[in-house]
């Protein structure tokens, strides 16, 4: 009895492993229904629909630009100097573009790199702009008046400025008929800068006038006047290098008026002028005649002969440049600069013989040159006593006769009666 209690214990063991491994085997039983309090719960509020905008109407633009073109403008950069770009350059802090008189119209701008004066100091950057401003003038002055005023401003770095006004030129003709002093040989200004390499006296400002003259107009008389900056101690000051005056013929327009050709003021288009032919050939044989000798004058005073002054000589250039060699030999190199850049205020441009002897003094005086921006063009030694191409002459209508004045009443009357009498208008 024992031993069947024993194997039905066993088989209900079996039978309950077998029932385990089973249940094992099923797959899960379904998920319960929600309960009716958990389907009648809220739900989360729905996101508000999105805000209707008004679309604008698309942004039209011309032809060739992009919406970038149409988009305001950025602020300006710190404008940066074309030579001072290293590092720590001192430069003004307004360009002298920006510091010119009212209504002057800016003609040249030189940019002046000093070096540093002790070693490791920065460079210093100047700027000099050169400007021109109308200036009133009656229409019966125009023969003897230029019209306009040149101006000249320095600025360095920080608020260190210097300017200088040149005064308006003037001529009073001597010989020039009164119908050619009406319009058509207006007297003319313009202005040059010229840099000199020379850190004391960077800067040279010329002035240059042109005024008729003559019986035809064909007599030129010039004048020049040149004014240099100075730099001592930081110290701006411009200060007056020398003044000429003198004359020329104008073969051109003596030609023209021979030709009939000459057309720029009312007096010279009535026919070809044959006293105008006889005064062209007269003044080109003078100026042929004198071309070897003056040539040789030159060549002597170039080699530092003769002691002429140039005070009132024909052709000052050579005896600048003699006097200036002088001065260099004897070591005088600050004089021999200052007697050298006469000959650029003649010429009103850079003369390679002058500039190359201003070098030379600079190198004697162990002087760093001081650079330039833009380059300047050098030039051979001048003809005597030309000048740089100047305004031309301005062509000026012929004035229009005057209309006659319309009949009145009376006028009208009496013309009637002289009609009645047999009298004809």
């Amino acid at each position: 009895m024992r031993r069947i209690m024993t194997k039905f214990a066993n088989l209900k063991l079996v039978l309950v492993g077998a029932l385990a491994l089973t249940a094992c085997d099923r797959p899960p039983p379904p998920p319960k229904p929600p309960s009716a309090q958990a389907v009648a719960a809220p739900s989360e509020p729905e996101p508000p629909p999105p805000t209707v905008v008004a679309t604008e109407p698309p942004l039209t633009l011309p032809a060739g630009q992009t919406l970038g073109d149409a988009l305001p403008q950025l602020p300006q950069l710190p404008r940066r100097l074309a030579s001072g770009a290293q590092a720590g350059t001192l430069v003004p802090q307004t360009s002298c573009a920006d510091q010119l008189p009212a209504d002057c119209a800016l003609g040249k701008r030189l940019e002046i790199t000093l070096p540093p004066e002790k070693p490791g100091e920065p460079p210093v950057v100047g700027e000099v702009c050169l400007c021109t401003k109308a200036v009133d003038r009656a229409d019966a002055d125009r023969a003897r008046a230029t019209g306009k005023q040149l101006v000249v401003v320095a600025a360095w770095p920080g608020e260190r400025k210097a300017e200088a006004a040149f005064a308006e030129a003037h001529h009073e003709p001597e010989t020039l008929p009164p119908e050619r002093q009406k319009a058509g040989h207006d007297g003319a200004a313009w202005g040059t800068l010229v840099a000199t390499g020379w850190p004391a006296m960077p800067v040279v400002a010329i002035a240059s006038a042109r005024f008729a003259d003559g019986q035809f107009g064909e007599v030129v008389a010039w004048q020049r006047t040149a004014q240099a900056l100075h730099v001592d101690g930081g110290k701006l000051s411009w200060q007056p290098l020398a003044e000429r005056a003198f004359l020329s013929h104008d073969l051109g327009q003596l030609q023209a008026l021979c030709e009939g050709k000459a057309d720029a003021a009312p007096a010279d288009r009535e026919a070809p002028n044959a006293a105008a032919c006889a005064r062209a050939e007269e003044a080109a044989q003078q100026l042929a005649s004198g071309a070897t000798e003056r040539q040789a004058l030159r060549q002597k005073r170039l080699k530092g002969q003769g002691a002429e002054s140039a005070e009132k000589d024909a052709d000052p250039q050579s005896i600048w440049l003699r006097e200036a060699k002088k001065q260099l030999k004897a070591g005088q190199w600050q004089a021999a600069i200052q007697t050298a850049l006469r000959v650029d205020m003649v010429c009103g441009e850079a003369v390679q013989d002058a500039h190359a002897l201003v070098v030379d003094a600079l190198a004697e005086g162990h002087v760093a040159l001081a650079k330039v921006s833009p380059n300047q063009p050098l030039a051979e030694l001048c003809e005597p006593l030309p000048d740089k191409a100047a305004p031309k002459r301005q062509r000026v209508e012929a004035e229009k006769p005057a209309k006659p004045e319309p009949a009145t009443k009376a006028s009208k009357g009496a013309k009637a009666a002289k009609r009645r009498h047999g009298h004809k208008p």
